[in-house]
C-alpha cells in the first residue's frame, strides 16, 4: 500500500469543502433572483388603453403611415375607410 501524507488528506478535504461552498453560493444566488416563474399568472397584461389609444401611440411612434393610421382609425370608429 502506498503511504499517504496527512497533509494530502487535509488538502483534499479543504478543496472539497471549497468546491461545495462555491456551488452552494452559485445555487443560492440563482434561486434568490426573481424570474419569470415567480410572477403570478392571474395578473394578466397591464391595461394599455383603448384600441384607439394604442393606434394613436403606434402612429406617434412612427410605426405606421398617416394613410394606414386613418384607415385603421376609421375602421375602429365604425366608419368605412376613405378611398375604398
Amino acid at each position: 500500500m502506498i503511504p499517504v501524507h496527512p497533509l494530502f488528506i487535509v488538502g483534499f478535504l479543504t478543496m472539497t469543502i471549497v468546491v461545495v461552498l462555491i456551488v452552494m453560493a452559485i445555487v443560492g444566488a440563482m434561486r434568490s433572483q426573481p424570474g419569470p416563474t415567480t410572477m403570478p399568472m392571474a395578473q394578466g397584461a397591464p391595461n394599455q388603453g383603448t384600441p384607439l389609444d394604442i393606434l394613436a401611440r403606434r402612429f406617434a411612434a412612427g410605426e405606421m403611415s398617416a394613410e394606414d393610421y386613418q384607415k385603421a382609425r376609421d375602421l375602429l370608429q365604425g366608419d368605412s375607410p376613405k378611398g375604398s
